[in-house]
């Protein structure tokens, strides 16, 4: 009997479970599935690679979406039994909550478990993995975006530089390539073509040239020193941009490197959240679970549905107060044991609150609060129409004449009721959804705001110029949900019966849910074309502050590589902005056979009043078909 009982319990809890899970991962997927299909279009990942993107962001998601999917599965299974007065049943048998409890306990603890295995050890190996396979493709993603004509600078100690790009092989053309890995070498090589190739084996990027020409000499003595060499084929291994830095973040740290480091110092913030997360956030299935059996057993109607929408309510408020506490905790306002766990602590205690009034078979009649909410707006409006009256206490000519009343409505009593049912519905899953895409952005951003040492308050301005892009993620999901579950609810309250039986087509309910569908269309459109432009770029100048990259204004400063008129390049090292002075300046002639023509280096330059540069320390050299000629 016991057995059969935890199993008919368990199976109550498993489907919205899963179906919670589903939805809730997928949503957080939806972003990256936009950006991947960008990424297989440009073939800049094969989609071997995008399948491992998904795989190593799973672990992550799901430590976030397990215990949202654990509550709503409690809530919505016991929500149904409550609606169907099987709670009622139990209870006439002699079965009291707590032994309703053992099942979801152990459903929750197994939840539990596996929760904590993922985000202790799981998510930060696949949160490390990513970041590297992701930077993999961002150099591939660049070196193909290089536009012929321009100088790249992002390979560390070169830069690249070609003329053209065949269109039959993608292949470079005319490539020049400066080379600054030895710090006491001066190497420019000009080679007739060029590509870049990635290694996966060996899991390093080259730079494969043909017919190469490499001139060098060493700094120090420029002129005995000079060479030239010819090569029908060379490779160059370049670093990845920023490969050398690419460092396990506090996120990526795996349990046991994590308690070390935290031993190590103590009074890291950003390591006594994660500290603390990797044990809060899977208690939250517990927490989560026992506020769901409270909620579940008090329900009176709405079955599977409400426990949806009370579900969701829920998740808003908890994750509210973890990014409220988090925030709390980076500006030193409380310990971060405390800010961690005061979510739990909030859930724990409305949880036994509500545990000690169902233990009085009690119920919890939902639709009291709706018609108190219509009780307060009809009184407000009644003290509105009174203020009005008193205000325009005049002798009023009122002269009467006959109304003409068109039997055709466009809108009827029907259309206006499931509109209304469907807007409730949608701001409630649209409302949490966006919740939950707030966290994970937050949660993303908050690591590079403190890496940086940037306000939280650019994470939170981030936050709002990112909402318009979001909205467009979550508004279809929204409305589906929104469209499912308001059908949903009025079939089990037999409405749909009603509309049948009063002699309506059910073709007739399409009408209001295209009416509602358009005006999230017109929406929609109205925030893609109005406001997300504008956004898109705050956004990124907003995220340019928190990562300290470098502005538009201030790389064109800062760019040292300028190809001039008559085939010179000019480069040189830094421009001292304090004393106006160019160091290591240099520049280099190239004819119509692609061959260096005149080589002019210098350790310092300044411009003089008449507009020209004057050079300190240096040589020139001059070169005729690959031969010095003077120097």
């Amino acid at each position: 009997m016991a057995k059969s009982f935890d199993k008919y319990i368990l199976k109550e809890i498993a489907s919205p479970f899963s179906i919670g899970l589903l939805v809730y991962t997928f949503t957080l997927l939806i972003n990256m599935i936009f950006m991947l299909s960008g990424t297989l279009i440009s073939k800049e990942a094969s989609a071997f690679t995008v399948l491992q993107i998904l795989v190593y962001m799973l672990p992550d998601f799901l430590s976030f979406t397990i215990p949202m999917a654990t509550l709503m599965g409690v809530l919505a299974g016991l929500s149904r039994m409550s609606t169907d007065s099987e709670i009622i049943a139990f209870r006439t048998m002699g079965v009291n909550n707590f032994r309703i409890l053992k099942p979801i306990l152990r459903f929750s603890f197994i939840a539990f478990l596996f929760s904590t295995w993922l985000i202790m050890y799981m998510a930060p190996e696949a949160g490390f993995r990513l970041s590297k396979l992701m930077l993999q493709i961002g150099i591939k993603r660049a070196v193909s975006a290089i536009k012929p004509g321009d100088f790249y600078t992002e390979f560390p100690y070169y830069t690249l530089y070609f003329s053209d790009k065949s269109k039959k092989t993608d292949e470079w053309q005319d490539v020049i390539l400066h080379s600054r890995k030895d710090a006491g070498m001066d190497t420019f090589i000009l080679a007739k073509t060029g590509s870049f190739v990635r290694n996966q084996d060996e899991k390093a990027s080259y730079i494969v040239l043909r017919n190469v020409l490499v001139h060098s000499f060493k700094k120090e003595d420029p002129q005995k020193s000079f060479s030239l060499t010819s090569y029908v084929s060379m490779k160059e291994r370049v670093d990845d941009p920023q490969e050398v830095q690419l460092t396990r973040r506090e996120r990526q740290l795996i349990f046991p490197e994590l308690v070390r480091r935290y031993k190590r110092d103590p009074e890291n913030r950003m390591l006594g959240i994660e500290f603390n997360r990797k044990f809060a956030l899977p208690f939250a299935c517990l927490a989560l679970a026992f506020l769901g059996l409270s909620l579940g057993i008090s329900t009176k109607k709405g079955g599977k549905v409400s426990g949806f929408i009370i579900s969701l309510g829920i998740i808003f408020i908890y994750y509210t107060v973890s990014v409220s506490t988090e925030n709390m905790i980076l500006k030193g306002s409380i310990k971060p044991f405390l800010g961690m766990w005061s979510a739990n602590f909030f859930l724990l205690a409305v949880g036994i609150a509500a545990y000690y009034y169902s233990s009085k078979e009690k119920s919890i009649n939902w639709e009291r609060l709706f018609a108190f909410a219509e009780a307060l707006k009809k009184r407000f409006k009644k003290y509105e129409r009174q203020k009005e009256i008193k205000k325009e206490r005049k002798v009023v000519l009122v002269i009467k004449f006959p109304v003409l009343r068109l039997k055709f409505r466009i809108f009827k009593i029907l259309d206006k009721y499931v509109i209304k049912r469907l807007t409730l519905t949608f701001m409630l899953v649209f409302s949490s959804l966006m919740m939950v895409f707030y966290v994970i952005k937050f949660v993303e951003k908050i690591d590079d705001a403190v890496e940086h040492k940037v306000s939280a308050l650019y994470v939170l301005k981030y936050i709002l110029f990112d909402t318009p892009e979001t909205i467009s993620f979550v508004l279809p999901v929204a409305s589906l949900t929104a469209i499912l579950l308001t059908f949903s609810v009025m079939s089990k309250n037999n409405e749909i019966t009603a509309v049948k039986v009063s002699g309506i087509s059910l073709y007739r309910l399409v009408v209001p849910t295209l009416i509602f569908g358009v005006i999230l269309c017109l929406g929609y459109f109205y925030i893609q074309e109005e406001i997300t432009p504008g956004a898109n770029k705050l956004r990124q100048e907003v995220s340019n502050i928190i990562n300290k990259r470098e502005t538009k204004i201030e790389d064109e400063y800062n760019k040292n590589w300028v190809m001039g008129k008559d085939g010179v390049i000019y480069f040189y090292d830094f421009l001292d902005k304090n004393s106006d002075q160019i160091v290591n300046f240099n520049a280099v002639t190239i004819d119509k056979n692609f061959t260096i023509t005149r080589r002019i280096s210098a350790k310092s330059a300044r411009w003089d009043p008449g507009n020209y540069l004057v050079l300190q320390n240096g040589f020139e050299r001059s070169l005729s078909d690959n031969n010095p000629t003077g120097y």
